[in-house]
């Protein structure tokens, strides 16, 4: 008998927990649906300039929420045990370290993320080179908040957030203060990638692939010391509580 993995105890394990994660993923999925119609009912006819306008601020605006939401359900990966009763239930299940938590990882992340990539029904896909880099910065964002999600119980998003506000604003005074720093820095390797992917006819093969060296390393080493931290995980040891005195 495998003891670090076994599909049948790992496909239990999965439909008890989408028995409770089912209305999050419900929610998520009509709320990406709905954003890939909203255009086509925004937009359609004739329509003045100020409505134009205000739909694609509307549109915006709910775009931004639903990227909100796929990193809130990210971080939320282990908000199943914020409670000490469901946190001993959930540990004491009859199951590995390593299918309880891709089990979670599944659901909250992966399966979100594939939403993400279903076809539009107006049949849109990604065909910018900038693109497919702002998709992959997205995917590694939502890996760190995975691995924020695992560290803390509660508010592991916004902890996230606010870390990199702080550092946003941090190099912004830094760098007003000390000029030099931007102008001795080294942009020839941002001038080969652009080189490499193509100008004005980019290459989306190379742009991809561009993209997954962005995202793949930084994505990995997030969901892999997310993985670390949950198996070094004990009922004396519980994870990072802010909340806790």
């Amino acid at each position: 008998m495998n003891n670090w993995f076994n599909i049948k105890r790992f496909w239990l394990v999965l439909r008890h927990e989408f028995a409770n994660a089912w209305i999050e993923l419900a929610i998520f999925t009509g709320i990406f649906s709905a954003i890939t119609y909203i255009p086509a009912f925004v937009f359609r006819g004739e329509v003045g300039k100020m409505q134009v306008i205000l739909g694609m601020v509307g549109y915006g605006v709910v775009c931004c929420g639903i990227l909100l939401f796929y990193w809130t359900l990210a971080s939320r990966v282990f908000a199943n045990i914020q409670r000490p009763e469901r946190r001993i239930g959930y540990l004491t299940l009859p199951a590995s370290n390593a299918e309880k938590f891709y089990a979670r990882l599944l659901l909250y992340w992966l399966l979100p993320t594939a939403i993400g990539f279903m076809p539009s029904p107006r049949g849109d896909t990604i065909d910018s080179a900038v693109g497919c880099i702002i998709v992959a910065l997205l995917i590694t964002e939502s890996s760190l908040a995975v691995l924020f999600g695992t560290i803390f119980r509660k508010g592991g998003l916004l902890i996230l957030l606010l870390i990199e506000t702080v550092i946003v604003i941090s190099v912004v005074i830094y760098t007003n203060a000390y000029p030099w720093v931007i102008n001795n820095l080294d942009f020839s390797i941002v001038a080969r990638v652009m080189e490499y992917v193509g100008v004005d006819r980019p290459d989306m093969g190379r742009a991809l692939k561009v993209a997954a060296m962005v995202a793949v390393p930084p994505t990995v080493f997030n969901i892999a010391l997310a993985r670390i931290i949950f198996s070094r995980k004990r009922l004396s040891r519980p994870l990072v509580n802010i909340d806790e005195q």
